[in-house]
Formats: C-alpha cells, structure tokens, sequence
C-alpha cells in the first residue's frame, strides 16, 4: 500500500485539531451509491408559435396606403396578445409594436403574433371608421389583411394636437421618441409638444427619421414640475433654450408668480397651461394655492392668474367624470371673474398602454391645416385665443350670431342665435348635448345612437339682458374599447367640451365678465 506524503498527514493532524478546537464536528463520508440524486432540471423557455400578419391600410376614397393602428383583441379563449411586456416597442416590418396594439406609418407591414383566435381593430384616429377582420385563426399560415378606412368627417382649418405628452427623457417614462411619433401618426393626431419633466426635448429629428413629416408636425415644451406648487405646460419654447438642468426655467425655492415671469420672459408668444390643476393634493395647482374659484380667491401667497390656458381633462382622468366635472366648475368660474383661460384636454401621456396618446385631443383652428406647413406659434396664439376645443372623440360645430369659437360677436338687442353641429366616426357613440350660457346648463338634449358622421344639428334662439358667453358639451355613453383603453382597468368614453363664443350686448365691442374680479390679472 502506496504510503502518504510526510507533509499530507501532518496537514490532515493540524486539520483535525483546529477543527476540534473550533467546535467542528467531522461529517461522515457518504458513499457514492448512498449520495442524493440530482435535482431535476427545470425546462427552458419556449417561444410561443407565431404567425405572420401582413396588413395594408387603405384610404377607401383614394385607394393609398395611409398610417393606421392595429389592435388585437383575443377571442374564444385566447388573450390579448402581448408584442411587448414593456413600454418599449419591438420593431416590426412596416410599424411599432407595443402590447397588443401595431403602428403604421406606410400603411404596409408585417407583424408577429402568436397562433390564436383574433378579432383584429384597424382604425386612424377620431376622423376615421375603423375596419374589424373577425375571428382570424392565426396560424403557421399567417393572414393577410387588407383595410379599407373610410373618413367619416372633414376638419378643414382645424389641427387636433396634444399638448402634455412624455416620453423617456421623463424620469417616470421609458417611451423611445421615436415609438410616440409612430403612436400619434397612427391615431392622427397632427401636432404633439414635447413635455417632459424639466427638460426640454424635440421630437423633430425624429419625425424626420421616421418619414412622419406630412402627418405630424411637433413643438418643444417643458412641464414644469416644481415640488410644492404644481406642475405648469409651456410651449413652444426657443430651441437653443439654455437652463440650469436643461429645463426651461429655476424652480426651487421659488413660486408660481416667478414661474410664470421667467416663461413670459424667455418666451413671450408661449402657452402656460395649468396641468391637472386639481388631481389631488400634491401636484394639483388649485388645490396647493388654495384656490377657491367661486370667490376668486387664492389663499396661498405667490399664487398667481398668469396663465393662458387649464387642462380640464387629462387623459388619467378620462374614466373619472366627478373630476372633470370640478375642473369644468373651477374653468366656468375663472371666466366669469373675468380670467379668460383656455379649456384644453390632453393626454398627459407616460407609457403605451394605459392613457393612449393623443385621448383626448384639442382641435385648434389655423389658418394652414397642413402638419407640414404649420407653425406653432400660430398654434398658440390661436389656443390664447380660445380658438379650440378638446375632444376623446365628438367633433363639435359651434356658431353664435356666425362667431366661431374665442370670437366676441355682437348680440344686438340681445339676440343670439346659436347652431350647433356634433360629428363622430360610427364607433364613436353620442347620447347627450348640453349648452351654458354663462357657465350655468341652459339646454339639454338627447342623441339617439347612429352610425351617420352628423349625429346632432340644432339651432336656438335666445334673447340676452347682458354680456354672455356661451359654451357646449357632448357626452357619450359606450366606452371607445377597443380602440381606446380595455374597458377593464382603464375605459375612456367620448367627452368633448367647447371654449366659448363671447356675446357683446352693450355693444361696446368687448366681453364684460359678469362678476367683477378680485384680483389684477398681471400681463
């Protein structure tokens, strides 16, 4: 028997004794026919099969491949597919593609879905009609799927934008710039305006790379997000803008009222728009500068009625009517104190799954309704102007003595005769009109459900003792699912709320607000 190293057994004896000196005990040997078996392995990940969809989406009229989306729902079993899991879109041929929802600019691709049953959605926004391919099997087979898209109204001299959207230059969005621009082409939104959280960011090189120039035109902002006082949209801001932390003005230890001096300082044709002013008790303007619209007070020093413009809605208050609501009483209370702000409803956009871009929308009236050829200073002085309207989904005609929207008309003798036009692609349900005179409902009227483009016309005729204005609502009562939200945690139904068309009666030529103010609006 071969015998061990000298310095092997004497290693093995200090091993013993350090061991015992330790508290060690030793372990028994196990032999290799007693050793526990091996756990079983666990099995690798799969790829779910996939089919191919190649799709084309067509204008019926022309017969030209446009941007579109598509939205695909699961059906006899199947879920919702999931393209992504994140916020971050997987490129496909010809388009983006984020959860179960696909964006197109060509209006040609191809896209990867997993084997199962499908209704596919195909739709263009709040103007189009959508086109539905049901209960598609997909297969190894794949499907083809070509989609004629029927316009259901015109909007000549209108231009629908969203002005509070964020992408990954937010420190609470992961969304690629370029994903938002597929997004929005695809929905037909024709204008959106960067604002991220105290930075400044353009989405004009990538609009460029993407080919999306005809479609969608853009606009730097910045949503001033000062802790303590809310958080303030502005746009369109210099492009060589030059601020501590890329923002676009100094926050900290300062107020509302120097906020908006540095704004007007460094951008004097710029939109301040109140972001959710009351969405609760940390960010909401009204709410921290106690605000009490009713009274035309604002309790809390360093408030300040330097802004153009309230967000009435925003889009993570679509499902919440109580809100908007509250927002719409403070806005109608605003105006009468004599603030003449501008309602707007944006998205407020973060990710690519909840709050869809571009719901709700504002429809701002230009002189030039070509993305391609807009400017967006045209675009703010028309919203300062009280020149729009928001809508998720109605398009609303309003006309008082032929005044249009923001327009001080003369109302001789008093007389207003008001019209009133209410349009909407057939997937988009009408059911209520309400008219204000002076922010108080003076008519309401039922829609009966349709799928013609024109849902309500109607003309009124009042008689006036003073100065007015006037101001309409449409309601809808079925949520816009699938096409916007997913009618389980998050359902958007059709809201579109005017700005008012002004009544002079005294005929001096201006509005004369009903309650006096209480305070100096500083210009």
């Amino acid at each position: 028997m071969r015998k061990l190293p000298v310095f092997l057994v004497a290693g093995a004896a200090a091993l013993a004794t350090l061991s015992l000196q330790l508290g060690i005990r030793p372990t028994a040997s196990v032999s290799p026919s007693r050793a526990a078996p091996p756990k079983p392995l666990m099995p690798l990940p799969r790829l779910s099969p996939e089919g191919v969809v190649a799709f084309e989406i067509l204008d019926a009229a022309t017969g030209e491949r446009i941007p579109g989306k598509l939205t695909f729902v699961g059906i006899l079993g199947t879920p919702d597919p999931l393209l992504t899991h994140g916020d971050i879109g997987r490129e496909d041929e010809g388009g983006i593609s984020a959860y179960n929802r696909t964006y197109t600019i060509a209006g040609v691709g191809a896209v990867r879905v997993p084997h199962g049953a499908y209704d596919i959605y195909v739709s263009r926004g709040l103007e189009w009609d959508r086109y539905v391919a049901r209960n598609v099997r997909l297969d190894a087979r794949g499907f083809e799927l070509r989609a004629p898209l029927r316009r259901a109204f015109e909007t000549p001299g209108w231009i629908s934008a969203d002005f509070h959207v964020h992408a990954a230059k937010s420190s609470d969005s992961r969304v690629p710039m370029i994903d938002r621009v597929y997004e929005f082409a695809a929905d037909g939104v024709e204008m959106i305006v960067s604002t991220d959280h105290n930075v400044l960011s353009d989405y004009a090189p990538y609009i460029a790379e993407a080919g999306a120039g005809k479609y969608l035109h853009s606009a730097i902002g910045d949503e001033l997000t000062s802790n303590g006082w809310g958080h303030f949209g502005a746009f369109p801001l210099p492009e060589d803008l030059e601020a501590p932390g890329g923002g676009s003005v100094l926050l900290r230890g300062r107020n509302a009222h120097d906020f908006f001096r540095d704004i007007r300082a460094i951008a004097p044709d710029a939109v301040i728009d109140i972001h959710h002013p009351r969405i609760d008790q940390e960010i909401g303007y009204f709410n921290l500068g106690q605000l009490d619209s009713a009274n035309d007070e604002a309790r809390r020093p360093g408030f300040s009625y330097d802004f153009d413009a309230v967000e009435v809605l925003n889009g993570y208050q679509d499902p919440e009517r109580r809100s908007v609501d509250r927002n719409i009483e403070d806005w109608f209370s605003l105006i009468e104190h004599g603030h003449l702000v501008t309602a707007t409803g944006n998205s407020d956009s973060h990710h690519l799954k909840l709050n869809i871009g571009g719901f709700p929308r504002n429809y701002v009236a230009v002189a030039e309704d070509r993305p391609a050829a807009l400017k967006s200073i045209e675009v703010a002085r028309a919203v300062k102007g009280h020149h729009s309207f928001f809508t998720t989904g109605p398009f609303v005609d309003l006309r008082v003595n032929r005044g249009r929207l923001g327009e001080v008309v003369l109302a001789k003798e008093g007389k207003a005769h008001v019209e009133i036009d209410v349009s909407a692609a057939p997937w988009v349900a009408v059911s209520e009109v309400r008219v204000y005179l002076d922010g108080k409902e003076k008519e309401r009227f039922a829609v009966p459900p349709s799928s013609e483009s024109l849902r309500f016309h109607k003309t009124l005729d009042w008689t006036l003792q003073r100065d007015g204005f006037v101001v309409v609502r449409v309601d809808g009562d079925k949520p816009m699912t699938p096409i916007v939200g997913d009618n389980k945690r998050f359902t958007v139904y059709p809201l579109a709320l005017t700005n008012p068309v002004f009544l002079d009666v005294d005929g001096n030529g201006a509005f004369d607000a009903p309650k006096r103010s209480k305070v100096e609006r500083k210009k």
